[in-house]
């Protein structure tokens, strides 16, 4: 059996690469969000608030006897203000630190506390963005809480090389391109006094350059399926 563990399965991309891993056979998926919008009998739901670091930490992976695969997709991501700092709630900065890292690192490390030792294919997909990799007008911690997952990535992806090949876990951290999904008209919809960059981003929809959930999470389960066919950990679905 592949087990999968994805985070934001209630909606996006989350939602879609779920759906599309459950097509195949010998799959099961754990969904991981604050609501369930899937119903499959190879599909679980984990109610879990990621901004609610407390109760991220008291959760546990389980031991599997007859994992083939077992791979965690850290996909949710938030981005509760499109304005720039000092404009912004303090709490909406904790919140989307606590969802976009913080819980990732937390189920990272999870993660690899119950697998390290086991000599399967085993895989944690980090959902990152290009937003991490350059700034952004009034994006300051969605830019740097994805920038910081990079980092995170890539040290981990040194400290594995410190284990024998066959308990190494594979790590990558991926910009999944721009994706038409409720972030996206968050950022349609944002003033021009708050973000100067909104026409941009209202061209891309009216030019048609926005990808589909399901094509993007096809593009992300290429990665999971051939894993030795990249050998960077950062990397960006648009260049392949």
């Amino acid at each position: 059996m592949k087990y999968f563990f994805i985070t934001g399965t209630s909606r996006g991309t989350g939602k879609a690469l779920a759906k599309t891993l459950l097509i195949k056979n010998n799959v099961k998926v754990i969904g991981i969000s604050r609501n369930c919008t899937i119903s499959n009998t190879n599909y679980e739901h984990l109610y879990l608030d990621l901004s609610k670091v407390s109760d991220v930490s008291e959760f546990s992976f389980p031991e599997f006897s007859d994992a083939e695969e077992i791979v965690l997709i850290n996909n949710a991501g938030v981005m509760s203000e499109i304005k720039r700092i000092g404009q912004q709630k303090n709490k909406n900065i904790i919140n989307d630190y606590n969802v976009n890292i913080v819980s990732p690192s937390i189920l990272t490390n999870s993660f690899i506390k119950k697998y390290q030792n086991y000599t399967n294919k085993r895989i944690i997909l980090n959902i990152s963005s290009g937003a991490g990799r350059h700034t952004i007008d009034a994006w300051s911690v969605y830019c740097a809480s994805k920038s910081a997952l990079d980092m995170f990535s890539e040290n981990i992806n040194v400290e594995q090389s410190f284990f024998p090949e066959k308990n190494r876990i594979k790590i990558f951290s991926v910009a999944p391109g721009v994706i038409e999904t409720s972030m996206q008209e968050q950022i349609r919809n944002t003033s021009e006094k708050f973000f100067s960059e909104v026409k941009k981003f209202l061209n891309l929809k009216n030019e048609g350059q926005l990808s589909s959930p399901e094509e993007t999470a096809k593009k992300l389960l290429y990665i999971t399926e051939n894993p030795d066919n990249f050998k960077d950990v950062i990397l960006d679905v648009r260049k392949f």
